[in-house]
């Protein structure tokens, strides 16, 4: 694999949110390979600590919870090296050890996929865990308030059988005052024995209201100690959490959300949240909330922009969990958001792609279209002064409609890593002369050619001939008014330069670093510019196959200079 491809690689690699590992099938060692961001951050050694250490010389269980899930994990291991198959494992519980003497609770599903050669050999393991802590953590938080509450009913249960059986304490007391009444009469003795009955009485009285206030006190503390680790696990996960009441007042937030929002509890709470969310998506929230009170809807997620502490808006995944007490009513709502900004703007880049790809192709389809169906009308007359101009119409229009479907091609090649070099010895100043004649340039353009014009080149002619005319085409586009344009050939060591100069008015430095991104043009005021704006992009992956580098020199209101090296010899 290329430099380019690596980097391309490494950077797709490690923006999947999802730990992702790549290991060696030597069983038993699993020698791990590479790990994305998100996998090397789910942990607290370093990535040199992993990164060319057996799987389990560097995970070793701390406990017997621990042990057993790290067990789970080298069967799957084994299982896909051996029966060659997809082995998804069971929901893997851990508590990982990290720095201060806490732990960090969590729950991951691992998936294990073997990566086969062309004979069907493993090669490498892709190990892919989720988290779904926030699934896990949301039961959690359901059945403690659920044990909680039966923790409260079993008191108040016992409380009430004490009061019942003082209540018939009482009553025996009371009868025995009815004794000592009746037999008042009869002696003083007697009256003073029931006295001694009734000191007794309220003495145990006052026994029983201990007793119940020791448990009542107990109480309080068991419902204390329940929600401080409500509020601790709410603090582990990684995306922003509250809840809410059934009013959709804020009652509780974790701290990922005062970090993100830079609000304090004090401008978050009760409604305050409506400031932090974008004024458009708020009251879809609200109509999404009553809908979920009402049962109309059974999905609680919702997707909306809510604004960081740098005053930028982005968007999230909501979700919201209602909490019931045993007679099945609502106590409050448990809410969590994810940010997934980068999947909006990826989702939406795909969309004006395929709205520009559908648009470039419509005009020359149509224009071919159109020139064909005069042509038919034509077929009897050949001898009318209109069929060679519909024939040129057609070839441009037929011409445009290839480049497109072209660049196309090279972006599916590129992206599946199957773009290939047919390398031959040829001379680059004869592409210059074909290139400018194949992309048919109106005749006050002229292309001059200057340097080492008998310089020759081992490389893919018909790829270096593409990335020439993109760049020739680029300079009549964006440079209508440069009449002169001049292609360079020079000879710099062991490698051959070519650059196309105009003297048009030039790129601004901002566009200057994204020119050669996928899907990016210049905005260019007064004039019309189409295209994919994948023509640079793949010129710039076609250098980089050729071992060479590609890059623009451009200043504002004195022309642009497009150049490439690649390397002279085999």
């Amino acid at each position: 694999m290329d430099p380019g491809q690596a980097y391309m690689f490494e950077t797709v690699f490690n923006q999947i949110g999802f730990p992702m590992t790549i290991i060696e099938p030597n069983i038993p060692r699993f020698t791990i390979i590479a790990m994305n961001e998100a996998r090397i951050k789910a942990t607290s050694m370093t990535a040199d600590e992993m990164i060319g250490k057996d799987t389990f010389d560097v995970f070793k269980p701390w406990d017997k919870n621990s042990e057993e899930q790290l067990n789970l994990l080298k069967n799957g291991l084994i299982e896909a090296v051996e029966q060659k198959k997809h082995v998804k494992l069971p929901l893997l519980y851990f508590e990982i050890p990290v720095p201060g003497g806490t732990t960090v609770q969590g729950w991951a599903q691992t998936e294990l996929t073997p990566i086969f050669d062309s004979e069907g050999k493993v090669v490498y393991l892709l190990s892919i865990a989720k988290n779904v802590t926030e699934q896990e953590l949301n039961k959690l938080a359901l059945a403690e308030s659920r044990k909680k509450e039966l923790a409260m009913t079993e008191e108040l249960a016992n409380a009430n059988d004490d009061l019942q059986h003082f209540n018939e304490e009482l009553r025996a007391v009371n009868e025995e005052l009815a004794c000592t009444n009746e037999e008042l009469a009869v002696t003083n003795e007697q009256l003073y024995t029931s006295n001694e009955l009734l000191e007794q009485s309220r003495e145990s009285l006052q026994l029983l209201n201990t007793e119940l206030e020791d448990r009542i006190l107990k109480r309080t503390k068991a419902l204390a100690d329940s929600e401080t680790r409500f509020r601790t696990m709410f603090e582990t996960i990684s995306q922003m959490a509250w809840t809410v009441d059934n009013n959709a007042e804020a009652t509780f937030f974790n701290k990922r959300w005062y970090d993100y929002t830079g609000f304090d509890f004090a401008a978050s709470k009760g409604f305050g949240w409506k400031d932090a969310m974008h004024p458009d998506d708020v009251e879809p929230a609200l109509n999404k909330f009553r809908d979920l009170q009402l049962g109309l809807s059974i999905d609680g997620s919702i997707e909306n922009r809510i604004k960081g502490a740098d005053g930028v808006y982005r968007w999230h995944l909501t979700r919201l969990v209602p909490v019931k007490n045993e007679e099945g009513e609502t106590e409050m709502w448990i809410g969590t958001a994810t940010e997934i900004n980068q999947l909006k703007e990826l989702q939406q880049q795909k969309d004006d792609f395929i709205s520009i790809a559908s648009h470039e192709l419509k005009t020359p389809m149509t224009s071919l279209k159109g020139s064909l169906q005069l042509l038919e009308r034509l077929v009897n007359d050949l001898t009318s002064p209109m069929l060679p101009k519909l024939i040129a119409q057609s070839s441009r229009s037929m011409h445009k409609i290839t480049a497109l479907v072209e660049d196309l091609l090279n972006l599916s090649r590129i992206n599946q890593d199957r773009l290939q070099l047919n390398k031959s010895t040829f001379v680059l100043s004869k592409i210059v002369s074909a290139g400018s004649s194949e992309i048919r340039l109106a005749e006050e353009y002229k292309i001059i050619a200057t340097g080492d014009l008998d310089l020759e080149v081992f490389a893919d002619e018909h790829q270096i001939d593409q990335v020439l005319v993109n760049f020739i085409n680029n300079a009549v586009k964006y440079a209508p008014r440069s009449k002169d344009i001049i292609v360079s050939i020079k000879k710099i060591n062991d490698m051959a330069r070519v650059s196309v100069t105009d003297k048009g008015p030039g790129i601004q430095p901002d566009e200057v670093k994204r020119i050669f991104e996928r899907y990016y043009r210049v905005e260019t005021a007064g004039f019309q510019t189409g295209g994919l704006g994948l023509g640079l992009y793949i010129s710039a992956e076609i250098i980089k196959k050729h071992e060479g580098q590609i890059g623009v020199d451009s200043e504002p209101g004195k022309g642009s200079t497009f150049w490439f090296t690649i390397p002279i010899g085999i």
